[in-house]
């Protein structure tokens, strides 16, 4: 990261920090100070890593009043002392232990925001702000909810082992520039209420415990993705600013005092036989001062390799240096994924009689590896069934970091699962191609595989209701109407195996006469061009007599 876009950072942040406060004259203050020293019932910020270790188990309190945020200490008490308020019933190491991933999506107007926290305080009552700053020289700051300006969709409450989960569609927030931007932060309330457009008083009873600030993005892009990665005051370089810790009050040393000569006694002239006839004295061991304060910082497969210097007055020429854990006897040690944390190293140094100590504060951040599939079924991309047919998908995915991993299968686009495996029905309104995608993330990164598919028509013939036996008289007319439907919506034609029928459309009509009398086999059809339903039936015309005719009449001769 350049300086300019540092710079850009450090602004940001502190902007939401110092939101209601007075504008800084200056962004910068004095070099880091020690934490200072507070009386009883007085509280303290703590700031910088090694001053987090020092804090790690002690206890945590909140302000007697609200407290102004000073992230840059420009002001004359930026760290303390304050009237020490309430504890607050957790330690510092388990408020710093808070984190948080997720995605946040732009898709034009639109915006949505899925985060996940992890070791938050259990069962506590969170609210989620976004912030809008624009930078000087015209400086100005809005800061409000995310989602509903009046508060009422940006709270959620951890469960009871500090898990907690935040979802919201928003409209999009401004993409962060050189001129302004935006950011995301999550504060605690310790009085279990929320205070709708406002965020309370800070330190008070309103703790900001974790944020993010939203990157830079190109012009004119209306639809993207971000990462989102929360991190506390103390790993972005800021002093903790909504949680404190109290000191105890320091102790001069009394001065010793001077010893009037004492005759020897029989005792005291045992200790000393007992001090001379004692074994080899042992190594004394000096911890130097920490006058700057040594920090190595590495990535996870980073190899820590720890080369020390020392001198020796006495001009000793053997000086040997040993190493605690993890480092081995040369100041070695190779880092691997899963050892992402804080680890105090002493690097001693001997010359046989006394030895020297001094700390080495080691940090070893998390090297982000996106997740890998390892294998899938089916192995082949493109494929092809028919209609009414199925397919299962499966992945195989690992992740170098150990991230616990989750899945999205899309079909076309719409969520369809969430586990390692998907099954794929199609039905008879499925024909054309298709896209299946599964998208394994591990919170930050992901791994994907598509699928195309082209399902095959099925056609299904027409279905023909039944006609049934149809009986008449000579000079009857018979009329026949062939119903059919079919499930693809395709046209149907209609057809009749005897000729004396007329048709039209699905009608067919036949006049009987005198001569018509009989039993007749016939059949109707339906069909859809592709496949033709049938239906027999019999036709039964009955005689009807006619009376004679008398033809003529004549003289008999």
């Amino acid at each position: 990261m350049n300086f300019k876009t540092r710079l850009l950072a450090l602004m940001v942040v502190s902007v939401f920090l110092l939101s209601g406060c007075e504008v800084y004259q200056t962004l910068y203050g004095s070099a880091p100070q020690e934490a200072p020293e507070a009386a009883p019932g007085k509280a303290v910020r703590i700031e910088g890593p090694l001053a987090k270790e020092a804090a790690i188990s002690k206890q945590a309190y909140a302000a007697a009043s609200a407290t102004q945020h000073d992230p840059f200490k420009a002001g004359d008490n930026p760290l303390g002392p304050f009237d020490r308020g309430k504890s607050l019933g957790f330690t510092m190491q388990q408020w710093l232990a808070a984190s948080g991933i997720g995605i946040y999506s732009v898709d034009g107007e639109n915006a949505e925001a899925e985060f996940s926290f992890k070791n938050l305080v259990p069962s506590g009552v969170y609210t989620v702000w976004c912030s809008r700053i624009s930078l000087p020289p015209n400086f100005s700051v809005v800061d409000k909810p995310c989602g509903a300006e009046d508060g009422s969709q940006n709270s959620f409450t951890a469960d009871e082992k500090g898990n907690g989960e935040f979802s919201l569609k928003l409209s999009a927030l401004e993409p962060s520039t050189k001129e302004a931007a935006s950011l995301i932060a999550v504060a605690y309330h310790s009085d279990g209420k929320t205070y709708g457009a406002s965020p309370g008083d800070f330190g008070l009873n309103s703790h900001v415990q974790i944020f993010y600030m939203l990157p830079e993005m190109e012009e004119g892009k209306a639809k993207y993705q971000v990462p989102v990665k929360f991190v506390n005051h103390i790993d972005a370089g800021f002093p903790e600013q909504d949680v404190f810790i109290e000191l105890e009050e320091k102790k001069e040393e009394a001065m010793p005092e001077e010893k009037e000569e004492q005759p020897a006694t029989g005792k005291a002239v045992e200790e000393v036989k007992e001090e001379e006839a004692a074994p080899e004295k042992p190594v004394e061991v000096v911890e130097m001062p920490q006058e700057k304060p040594i920090v190595v910082i590495v990535q996870e497969t980073d190899l820590v390799s720890l080369q020390p210097e020392a001198e020796d007055p006495d001009k000793a020429a053997n000086l040997v240096f040993t190493y605690t854990s993890p480092l081995d006897e040369k100041g070695g040690w190779q880092t691997t994924y899963g050892d992402a944390g804080e680890y105090t190293i002493t690097v001693t140094v001997s010359d046989g009689e006394s030895a020297t100590a001094r700390e080495v504060l080691v940090i070893v951040n998390k090297k982000e590896e996106a997740p890998v599939i390892d294998s899938s079924k089916p192995i082949e991309s493109g494929l092809a069934i028919d209609e009414t047919q199925s397919i299962e998908f499966s992945v195989a995915a690992s992740d170098l970091n150990k991230d616990q991993l989750s899945y999205a299968w899309k079909f076309d686009g719409v969520d369809v699962g969430n586990e390692d495996k998907y099954a794929y029905q199609s039905t008879y309104d499925d024909a054309g191609t298709h896209t299946i995608k599964v998208e394994v993330s591990d919170g930050l990164s992901s791994a994907s595989k598509i699928w195309s598919i082209e399902v095959e028509n099925v056609n299904r013939k027409p279905v023909l209701e039944e006609v049934g036996g149809i009986s008449a008289k000579e000079t009857d007319k018979i009329v026949i109407t062939a119903l059919a439907t079919d499930d693809d919506k395709d046209a149907i034609t209609y057809a009749i195996s005897d000729s004396r029928f007329a048709q039209e459309d699905n009608v067919f009509t036949w006049q009987t006469d005198y001569a018509s009398a009989g039993t007749y086999e016939v059949t109707a059809s339906a069909s859809d061009d592709q496949d033709t339903t049938e239906q027999a039936f019999t036709v039964t015309i009955e005689n009807v007599n006619r009376p004679p005719v008398i033809t003529d009449i004549v003289q008999k001769g």
